[in-house]
């Protein structure tokens, strides 16, 4: 499966049959238990939203952390 992470082109590893969720594609992108904010072609998608979300062939992503400081 092809996506755009961030601007980046990126290939993910799917059984041919199966769409993952917004879950799925965050812990095999290594967010998983991270805070970050999550818009899937540029439509922001709250965390309650991760697991029902799925993820399509060509979708955007794009993640965000928070930064801190002044």
């Amino acid at each position: 499966m092809r996506l755009r992470i961030n601007g980046e082109l990126t290939k993910l590893k799917v059984a041919e049959a199966t769409k993952p969720h917004l879950d799925q594609v965050l812990a095999d992108l290594g967010y998983a238990g991270r805070k970050v904010a999550v818009a899937v072609n540029e439509t922001f998608v709250p965390r309650a939203g991760w697991r029902e979300r799925v993820i399509e062939e060509g979708d955007r992503l794009d993640v965000v952390a928070p930064i801190q400081g002044g």
